[in-house]
């Protein structure tokens, strides 16, 4: 961990006030206390409120003063104008970090002046107090306590997250937490997360330069609303890019939007063609979509990586075939036509009905170790791809089961339920080869089930550790933009070379 940076403080408090706590659940203040109380915190935690004695059983203080030791963090959840007199009795007790989740400074606009921000920043310069915010959810560590999984340091996410190096840095709370009420999305998981608001004293230059030498954290994604330092930016960018690949949300631009921006942050939003010569630059990837944001950062954490942008295409059907090679080509990606000799090796073991020249149709083959584990293989082997997508891993038995439940079809068909176990074994012996496979030969492989994600069979499939979709376009829309990171990265440390 990069523990001389001053953030590693904010993620690895021992101890923690809050103002605003409370045991109501609708109240924010409420909400970070009982995440503190979920994610198993064994730190002092300190409530503090003018008329509680106790709250969600930890002892209540009337004020940072009578708290017993000096808090390693404070958190405060009050209305804006209590802020600065609080920032100076925290400055007073010797507190050094504080989180300010109060909204009501920068973002107010109209014929209201507001000094508050710059009140409270200079009561923190004058007793050396860093803080993030106003107008923020905080800080997220999913790995406080790295010897203990089940063990986090977390104020504002409600869903418990499985351990990832995948971090994030937002000037949006809303996007570092709402990302994860999707199952879809747990298969990511999460390392840390910071939600910087209106950057005050702590921006998403001082995450970069944490997360740059961070060792739990290998993927970055940043929501960026404006830049207050360009220069620094564009600097510790490319040097992160070179080692840890970086996706950015940007939301300017349009009249619109920069009309929400001042409204709800104050930031003053730049042309949008400005970013993306930046992120060009730098080799940042630019996504204008949540979805995506999470389908490359998903690609990244699995750690194979496309050494190309040939694409090589597995199917059961041949419409999903076509478009996928349609949109992958619009999109920058390569779909070759396999040599000869693959084609006549794939002609041998193909129904006389499928296509072999890229993409592969199997037009329903039910030779599942075949469709699972030996053709991808021979694609992984060819050299002849860089990464596979494969349509059709559909689970037959639940659709199977549920013809069962008609009585004409039980008593005739020659089939029957097969029992979990059965299934899960099965699941195993299909994916664990390929996975093998796509590590040995570091193709990576994508998986679509048109099924409901949360499938059983859907669930079997990410219990082994593949990267599924339920569509088709969503994979090659990302894969593309990870291909182009590729090439970015090869072109720099060619030119370094």
């Amino acid at each position: 961990m990069n523990e001389s940076h001053f953030l590693h403080g904010f993620l690895n408090p021992q101890s923690v006030a809050i103002y605003g706590a409370n045991n109501k659940g609708n109240s924010l203040a409420g909400l970070q206390i009982m995440n503190l109380i979920k994610s198993s915190y064994d730190g002092n935690v300190y409530p503090i409120h003018l008329k509680l004695d106790s709250v969600m059983g930890f002892k209540a203080y009337k004020s940072i003063t009578e708290v017993p030791e000096i808090p390693d963090l404070v958190v405060i959840v009050l209305p804006a104008k209590a802020v600065p007199q609080i920032f100076r009795e925290c400055g007073i007790k010797g507190v050094k970090r504080i989180v300010l989740i109060s909204g009501g400074f920068r973002e107010l606009i109209g014929e209201r002046k507001n000094t508050l921000t710059k009140e409270i920043k200079n009561i923190a310069d004058e007793y050396g107090i860093r803080f993030i915010g106003p107008n923020c959810l905080g800080v997220y560590n999913n790995w406080y306590g790295p010897e203990e999984e089940n063990k986090s340091f977390n104020i504002f996410i409600w869903e418990n997250l499985k351990r990832s190096r995948f971090s994030i840095a937002s000037q949006s709370g809303t996007l570092s937490c709402h990302i994860w009420y999707d199952p879809e999305n747990l298969d990511l998981g999460l390392s840390r997360s910071l939600s910087v608001g209106n950057e005050a004293n702590v921006d998403i230059v001082d995450c970069l330069e944490y997360y740059k030498d961070d060792k739990y954290t290998e993927i970055i994604g940043l929501y960026i609303e404006e830049l207050k330092r360009g220069k620094k930016f564009l600097a510790i960018a490319k040097e992160i890019t070179l080692k840890k690949p970086v996706i950015a949300i940007y939301v300017g631009g349009s009249k619109a939007g920069n009309r929400a921006l001042q409204s709800h942050t104050g930031s003053l939003a730049g042309n949008s063609k400005i970013y993306e010569g930046v992120f060009k630059d730098t080799g940042i990837i630019k996504t204008d979509y949540v979805q995506e944001f999470l389908d490359i950062a998903l690609i990244f954490s699995k750690g194979i990586i496309p050494k190309g942008k040939r694409l090589g295409i597995i199917t059961n059907s041949g419409g999903p075939g076509a478009m996928v090679a349609n949109n992958a080509e619009n999109h920058g990606l390569i779909v070759p036509e396999f040599s000869e000799s693959l084609q006549k090796e794939l002609k041998n073991n193909l129904p006389p009905t499928a296509s072999f020249k890229n993409p592969v149709d199997c037009t329903f083959d039910m030779d599942l170790p075949y469709f699972y584990i030996t053709l991808p293989e021979r694609l992984m082997k060819s050299g002849e791809i860089d990464a596979i997508i494969q349509y059709g891993v559909v689970g037959f038995q639940e659709v199977l089961d549920e013809y069962l439940k008609f009585d004409q079809i039980a008593k005739y068909a020659e089939f029957q339920h097969q029992p979990d176990e059965f299934v899960d074994k099965l699941a195993q012996k299909l994916l664990h080869p390929t996975m093998k496979n796509s590590k040995k030969y570091s193709v990576p492989i994508f998986y679509v089930n048109p099924m409901n994600f949360n499938s059983p069979w859907s669930k079997k499939l990410r219990k082994n550790g593949v990267i599924l979709f339920k569509l088709w376009d969503r994979p090659v829309n990302a894969l593309a933009k990870v291909c182009k990171y590729v090439e970015y990265k090869q072109k720099v440390l060619d030119k370094v070379l």
